[in-house]
């Protein structure tokens, strides 16, 4: 979807369809998605930014109506200024909504951490993602790729191919390789064919997403892959890719979700069915006990000594051959015997409920097997939905959706405090990940002197703090997850996120913070 050329093609449809247009506001809806509104003579329209490294995109949308709630506000200095120009950069994927001459959009659509970055005068003045790191730093410049003139022989055909135009999608070489026995050229001619698809890719494009989910500008002829769909323009076809992207990217993940939570499920019960199955051994149980009791009803008359633990008697069950029974001390002997004969009737009592629940936890074992295999068929995301409908009973049963098994799998600890939702690490990389998630205007807290859990109450757009009763049972929250969980009253830190920053080369899970506030609170779990 970010390829080079594509990006030369959406470069002049979004400048025939935005230019002169009027950036309203821009919003992030999603994590790593921002919406830009801008006004045009055509109406309103809506420009999408995908971040996700496994998904980065750029595309017109239809217009849609903003979220009003859970969404933050980004570039509010860009608000009712005009679009002058849109422009691609020569040779590399850095795409530049420019407002005059001094103040641009740059849309970074490459590497591990895609971004937006509003920069004046060629320094980044703020950002999508990691304002706070990005502030100040030079514009991003092109870095022109080097096309080599002549290749060696001895190279494979995909790193020949890539020496002479590095530019090319590298996602779809190896099949273009296999169909065009690419291997089997010399060099010269690897030359020709390198320039024969890049022509193609300029000058005879063929927008069009691929039955395998991937974006293609070549023809049936030139790549032969099976079309999923073609299109009139590369921006209808980026955008079609990227739903399907992120329509299989919400499947895996809710499928990952079902499939570790049956795994889960079917381990418990196979444990579960294995102990049942054990059963025989409460009855053998029972016997000794019974067995005990009578033996110590036989031998009633003898006293119990202070501090006796045992008593050997001649077990008449084995030729009479001395047994050690322990007794429990301040009983008599008859009192013993009673003891036993309650074990053996509780022992026996476990028998027959082990023996009765034995054929519904085998059962159970085969349900999840079942839904296991059945899971692994569904390969489409409304299909999933109405298969978790349709068993919504049975997964339920097993604990599917319930606050424990949510807790389990979230990378974090998650409660409602009042109307607002608050996160705790489990441990030092989850503190990181939570703390680099959180938006610069949530809540940050943690115990002040200990090493505990890093704790974020969500503020969705608000930029205000919140009520003082909520930092303070969110704090009282910190405080349980941290080493100050046994003292009777903790101090605990809080701030805006924005204040929060991670010193170069720390250690997982340290910060440090540009401003604090301390409240004093009983740890409260």
């Amino acid at each position: 979807m970010n390829n080079y050329y594509t990006l030369i093609y959406l470069n002049f449809e979004l400048k025939e369809n935005i230019s002169e247009g009027e950036f309203e506001f821009a919003i992030s809806p999603h994590k790593n998605v921002l919406e830009c509104y801008i006004m045009t003579e055509d109406g309103m329209k809506r420009l999408i930014f995908s971040a996700d490294p496994s998904e980065t995109a750029l595309f017109l949308d239809e217009y849609r109506p903003p979220k009003k709630r859970n969404v933050f506000d980004f570039f509010e200095q860009l608000e009712g200024r005009e679009i002058q120009s849109v422009s691609l950069a020569e040779y590399d994927r850095l795409l530049s909504i420019r407002f005059d001459a001094n103040s641009r959009l740059l849309f970074r659509l490459f590497g591990n951490h895609p971004n937006v970055l509003l920069v004046e005068e060629d320094m980044v003045v703020d950002a999508f993602k990691n304002p706070e790191k990005n502030k100040g730093e030079p514009a991003p410049q092109p870095q022109n790729p080097r096309f080599a003139d002549e290749i060696s022989s001895d190279m494979k055909p995909k790193n020949q191919i890539t020496r002479l135009n590095p530019l090319l999608p590298r996602n779809l070489l190896p099949p273009l390789i296999a169909q065009h026995e690419v291997e089997k050229m010399n060099a010269r001619e690897v030359k020709s064919f390198t320039q024969k698809i890049t022509d193609a890719l300029l000058n005879n494009p063929h927008p069009r997403v691929l039955k395998r989910g991937d974006f293609c500008l070549w023809s049936e002829k030139i790549l032969d892959l099976p079309t999923e769909k073609s299109f009139d323009s590369v921006n209808e076809g980026i955008r079609f890719t990227y739903r399907n992207a992120v329509h299989l990217r919400r499947l895996q993940n809710k499928k990952e979700r079902l499939a570790e939570f049956l795994s889960r499920s079917a381990r418990k019960k196979q444990a579960e069915y294995e102990q049942l199955q054990q059963a025989d051994k409460s009855l053998d149980r029972a016997d000794r006990y019974e067995q005990y009791g009578n033996l110590l009803m036989a031998n009633a008359h003898e006293s119990v000594q202070p501090g006796q633990e045992t008593i050997e008697v001649d077990n008449f069950y084995e030729n009479n051959e001395p047994i050690e029974i322990a007794l429990q001390e301040g009983l008599t002997i008859a009192e013993n015997a009673g003891r036993y004969y309650e074990k053996a009737k509780s022992s026996r009592t476990s028998y027959e409920k082990a023996r009765q629940r034995l054929p519904k936890v085998e059962k159970e074992v085969e349900d999840i097997e079942y839904l296991q295999e059945e899971l692994k068929e569904i390969d489409r995301l409304p299909e999933l939905e109405k298969w978790i409908k349709n068993n919504e009973n049975k997964l339920e049963k097993y604990g599917y959706g319930t606050e424990d098994e949510g807790q389990a799998k979230s990378p974090f600890r998650k409660f409602k405090v009042g109307k607002y939702e608050l996160w705790i690490g489990k441990n030092a990389k989850s503190n990181d990940q939570l703390t680099r998630r959180a938006h610069k205007e949530d809540i940050w807290l943690h115990a002040r002197g200990v090493s505990g859990s890093h704790a974020v109450i969500r503020m969705g757009n608000e930029r205000s703090y919140p009520p003082k009763k909520v930092i303070l049972q969110a704090a009282a929250h910190a405080a349980y997850y941290s080493k100050a969980r046994g003292m009777k009253s903790a101090p605990v830190m809080y701030t805006k996120r924005k204040y929060v920053y991670k010193p170069s080369g720390s250690e997982p899970g340290t910060v440090a913070l540009k401003r604090e506030k301390v409240v004093m609170v009983p740890p409260m779990k």
